[in-house]
């Protein structure tokens, strides 16, 4: 039969595993900061993953023409974008949603069964004491 402790354990299990998911949810994404330009031109992103501040941080930048200024622009939100999507998925290791929820069915089929085996024996023994055979 499947005892209390293995139950008990196989819950911690998946609760904890369920916790570290809502964690990861919660967590605060920190701005991102990138450089284009030869570090000429600044874009910020907020915890939001909008544009927060963008700078030239050299004026002489703006004589360089605006194709040149059109691809170092792009170049500079690309670079802030991808530094975000790497900080959201660096060092982060993805639950097994699917593992946890097949451990918590298995649980819940083991648990029912056990239920099931424990009333057929109660309502056994009820028979005796009731004088039944």
């Amino acid at each position: 039969m499947f005892g209390e402790d293995a139950i008990a354990q196989q819950l911690a299990e998946a609760r904890s595993a369920l916790d570290e998911v809502r964690q990861q949810q919660g967590q605060p994404v920190q701005p991102v900061t990138a450089e284009a330009a030869d570090g000429r031109i600044q874009v910020t992103l907020g915890a939001n993953g909008r544009v927060e501040r963008f700078r030239f941080l050299e004026e002489r930048v703006l004589k360089e023409g605006t194709e040149f200024l059109e691809v170092e622009i792009a170049k500079v939100v690309n670079a802030a974008l991808d530094a975000r999507t790497e900080a959201l998925t660096a060092d982060v290791p993805t639950p097994d949603l699917e593992a946890i929820g097949t451990a918590v069915a298995q649980i819940q089929e083991q648990g029912v069964r056990q239920m099931r085996d424990m009333t057929a024996q109660i309502s056994a023994v009820m028979q005796k004491l009731q004088g039944g055979s």
